[in-house]
């Protein structure tokens, strides 16, 4: 019976039994803006800041951290409503909009409250925009930008998304997500499928389907959505600007690659062939590597 109830949604894991087996070693959980946020630091070095995208966690960096930490002090935390940190609440204890203002305002305050000066940012996807939107509006704080098939320009969205601005669907997800829907999405940003290892697949869906975090996703699709991710600010980023872009993309399409690499005054752009969506997961060690020869030539 909870198998069942599992599948549709309809239970899930608490948020102690998710922090037992998704806590790492670093972990920390950082007081900001109200919530416990999640956040890994590991390493030593010059700070490099990565952002994860939609529906994933500061997980979905791992393999790469595990290269980069070498050379360099990593901190990456959870977004609200993902991972361990979970969704944002008013006063009333309700889910509360999550839109651009207020996700900038958030990544603002992390980084604030754990004095980060001077860092690279990495970003993927959704984090890709949060990414080169701390460095337009903060270039005193990012001295160079990494952004991997970022989200920055209107455009289609995927139906895994589209589903959640549904008003009726997002009801529901209050209540009940299926499970096969979600490894469904979560294939779909693999370019290679057989590369998505399973224990990956199994953390997103437990991540996902935490009560807490699948129902307050249709609280902050709108940042897909309200038309307020401004490229026209894109130009005015002044550090230089590596952008990484999977060729097989079924999520940002592979045209956006160009425009960010038109957009951004000094930028290169870095294109995988038969990668997905998410690169940092399916080429760790190329994406790792590009990474490292690029924060060393700044």
């Amino acid at each position: 019976m909870n198998r069942l109830l599992n599948e549709f949604g309809w239970a899930g894991p608490d948020k102690r039994t998710l922090i037992e087996k998704h806590a790492l070693p670093t972990s920390i959980f950082l007081d900001c803006m109200g919530l416990k946020v999640h956040v890994s630091i590991e390493g030593s070095g010059p700070d490099v800041v990565m952002i994860h995208g939609f529906a994933a966690s500061l997980h979905t960096w791992s393999d790469v951290c595990a290269q980069m930490s070498k050379q360099f002090r990593i901190i990456r935390f959870d977004l609200p409503p993902f991972g361990l940190t979970g969704p944002a609440l008013d006063q009333q204890g309700c889910v509360r909009k999550m839109d651009v203002a207020f996700y900038q305002q958030f990544v603002d305050a992390v980084l604030d409250e754990l004095q980060i000066k001077k860092c690279v940012m990495i970003g993927n996807s959704f984090g890709g925009f949060l990414s080169w939107d701390q460095a337009q509006r903060h270039p005193e704080r990012v001295r160079g930008l990494i952004i991997s098939d970022a989200v920055g320009y209107q455009q289609p969205l995927p139906i895994y998304i589209t589903l959640f601005t549904i008003k009726p669907i997002a009801w529901l997800t209050r209540h009940a997500v299926p499970a096969f829907l979600l490894r469904m999405a979560v294939r779909d940003v693999y370019g290679d499928k057989s590369k998505l290892k399973k224990e990956v697949l199994e953390r997103y869906l437990e991540l996902f389907m935490h009560k807490p975090n699948r129902s307050a996703v249709g609280h902050m699709v709108g940042v897909f959505t309200d038309g307020e991710l401004g490229s026209e600010r894109l130009p005015e980023i002044q550090c230089k600007t590596l952008i990484v872009w999977g060729g097989d993309d079924r999520w940002v399409s592979i045209e956006m690659a160009g425009r960010f690499n038109r957009d951004i005054p000094h930028s290169e752009l870095k294109v995988y062939r038969e990668v997905g969506h998410i690169p940092m997961e399916e080429a760790p060690d190329r994406f790792a590597a590009d990474c490292i020869e690029f924060i060393e030539n700044l």
